[in-house]
C-alpha cells in the first residue's frame, strides 16, 4: 500500500495521532526532504530512518518503490509540509501505484492552499490552485488572462524574495481586485492581509516566511496595450524612439526588446 501522509505546515501540534501511528508503523517512509522529516520526527518523537524521493529522482529510485510495492510494503511519502501531491512529486508515486494495481490511501491534515483559501475570505465555491506565482512580465500577463476567463478565486504560493515585486505588479495591473497574503500560517507570527494589492503592499511590514497569494475573481479590463497608439503617442510629447520604449517597458513590464517587436507588428498590422 502507498500512503500519502499530510504533515503540519508550521505547528507541530496539527499532527493527529493517526498521523504519528502511520509514520511509526510503515515499512518505510519517503520524504521530499529528509532533513525537514528529520526535524518532524524529532518534534514528534519518532525515531526511524526516512528516505529520500523528490523532482530529481530519476527512474532507478521508481523502479525501486514500485518493486517495494509489489512485494507488499506499506509505504508513506510526506512532503516538505502540508498535504503531498499539491505542487510536489507525490502525484507521481500515485500514478506509479496505480499502475501496478496498489491500493492508494491519504492520512488528510493540513494544507497551506486550502488554509490560505479560507483565511482569506475571498470566494471559495469556485477556485484553483496555480503552484507559484509567474516570475517573468510574459508568464504573468498570461496567467491573468487565463484568471478573467476562469472568473474564479486563484491560490498561488509565493517566495520570500518576490513578494513584494509581485504585489507592486498586481498594484499596477489590477489595482481594484481584492487579494490576500497569508503569511506564516498555524506559527506564532501568523499574518494575514486583505485588500486592494496597494494595501496589503503598503501593510506587509514583516518579509519574511512562507507566503501564499490569493486573487479574487477578477473582473477588471485588462491594461491599455496597443502598442503602436502608445508609442506615437510618446514621440509627440517629444521623447525619442530609445526613451519611448524604455518608458513603455517601464510601464507594462516587458522587456524592450518584446515591446519593440510588438510595435513593429502593430505597425504592420495597420498599414496591411
Amino acid at each position: 500500500m502507498l500512503i500519502l501522509a499530510a504533515t503540519p505546515i508550521g505547528n507541530s501540534e496539527d499532527a493527529s495521532p493517526r498521523l504519528r501511528r502511520t509514520l511509526q508503523q510503515a515499512d518505510r517512509v519517503f520524504a521530499e526532504d529528509t532533513r525537514k522529516a528529520r526535524k518532524l520526527f524529532a518534534r514528534l518523537d519518532i525515531d526511524r530512518p526516512v528516505h529520500s524521493f523528490h523532482d530529481h529522482s530519476g527512474q532507478a529510485e521508481l523502479d525501486k518503490i514500485a518493486a517495494l510495492l509489489q512485494e507488499g510494503s506499506t509505504l508513506v511519502y510526506i512532503s516538505d509540509a502540508g498535504m503531498p501531491g499539491i505542487n510536489d512529486p507525490g502525484y507521481e508515486l500515485v500514478r506509479l501505484a496505480r499502475a501496478h494495481d496498489i491500493e492508494v490511501d491519504v492520512i488528510p491534515g493540513p494544507c497551506a492552499a486550502v488554509n490560505a483559501l479560507v483565511l482569506s475570505g475571498l470566494p471559495t465555491h469556485a477556485y484553483c490552485f496555480l503552484g507559484f506565482f509567474p516570475t517573468t512580465p510574459q508568464k504573468r500577463a498570461q496567467m491573468l488572462e487565463r484568471l478573467r476567463r476562469l472568473d474564479m478565486t486563484a491560490v498561488f504560493f509565493e517566495g520570500v524574495s518576490r513578494i513584494l515585486a509581485s504585489l507592486d505588479w498586481l498594484a499596477e495591473q489590477i489595482p481594484n481586485t481584492e487579494i490576500a497574503v497569508c503569511r506564516e500560517m498555524t506559527k506564532l507570527h501568523q499574518q494575514v492581509l486583505r485588500g486592494a494589492p496597494a494595501q496589503v503592499r503598503a501593510g506587509l511590514e514583516m518579509v519574511k516566511g512562507e507566503f501564499v497569494l490569493v486573487i479574487a475573481p477578477i473582473r477588471e479590463a485588462p491594461i491599455e496595450t496597443d502598442m503602436a497608439t502608445r508609442y506615437e503617442k510618446l514621440l509627440a510629447e517629444g521623447e525619442t524612439p530609445a526613451r519611448a520604449i524604455k518608458a513603455m517597458a517601464r510601464e507594462l513590464r516587458l522587456p524592450k526588446r518584446e515591446i519593440y517587436a510588438r510595435i513593429h507588428n502593430d505597425g504592420e498590422n495597420a498599414s496591411s
